[in-house]
């Protein structure tokens, strides 16, 4: 942004309101692509301005759950990008476990918590007896708490799931939608954490940040990554979406370990 534009007063107060609304800081995303993102919401609903927004926010919950979803991407399926997961199946979780018998992995953004589910059926179908931690973390409470239930995934958010594993993991619930099993459940620890705020884990053997920081500022990535160097043990590794880079990776201590995986360097 220009620093000779000065702020638009009713756009600040919208954001700052909004914020208190859901929770969520919205310091961290890029203005002009949020800006985008609402004034979608708001032409479908026939609003020209910020105050009438914000006054429409806070008069309907169901705007703004819709609004608060826009902005935090909770898009979600288990499995997303099948072959990624068959990967870490193959090769690098089997990697992780022969140099360590019990792993540390924190699913970073997690959303509606396919990821760390996903990640669970794997680490369970690997190493049944595994005592292995999985942490689970988002920003929005709301969201966080959905995922901690594990119920009402819809039959678009599990349809990559390999039919054996599907079969001992995920129940089919009234209404259609599909919940995952008890065992599975306990097998992790949801949290709320702000990545750019909160303290981060340490000694982790994987990261999962998957399509969580491609909208946030260039200064936001850049504190995140560095804080995900380390929290990573030399070895571990950090699996980011498709669509994501880290530039100057080196820089940090990662070398490219394959397709969306970094390796925290010896």
């Amino acid at each position: 942004m220009n620093e000779n534009v000065p702020e638009d007063p009713q756009w600040m107060a919208f954001r700052k309101a909004l914020e208190r609304a859901i929770g969520v800081p919205l310091g961290q995303y890029k203005e002009p692509q949020m800006k985008r993102r609402l004034a979608s919401v708001m032409a479908r609903r026939g609003i020209d301005n910020w105050p009438n927004f914000e006054r429409a926010i806070m008069a309907d919950r169901k705007l703004l759950e819709d609004v608060r979803d826009t902005l935090t991407i909770n898009v979600s399926e288990f499995w997303r990008q099948p072959e990624r997961f068959v990967d870490l199946q193959q090769n690098w979780l089997p990697r992780l476990l022969a140099e360590r018998k019990t792993l540390k992995i924190w699913s970073a953004g997690c959303s509606i918590g396919c990821e760390p589910y996903s990640l669970a059926m794997i680490l369970t179908e690997l190493d049944p007896r595994g005592a292995h931690t999985i942490l689970a973390t988002d920003v929005d409470m709301p969201i966080l708490s959905r995922a901690r239930s594990g119920l009402g995934y819809l039959p678009a958010e599990v349809r990559s799931v390999p039919q054996e594993i599907a079969k001992k993991y995920l129940a089919e619930e009234p209404g259609g939608t599909f919940k995952v099993s008890e065992d599975l459940k306990r097998r992790i620890t949801f949290r709320r954490q702000d990545l750019l705020s909160d303290p981060y884990p340490r000694d982790l053997d994987l990261i999962l940040c998957r399509n969580v920081v491609i909208y946030f500022t260039d200064v936001a990535k850049a504190h995140i990554y560095d804080g995900f160097a380390k929290a990573l043990r030399p070895g571990g590794l950090l699996f980011i979406g498709g669509s994501e880079m880290i530039m100057r990776s080196g820089d940090l201590g990662f070398k490219t370990a394959g397709t969306s995986l970094y390796q925290r360097a010896a």
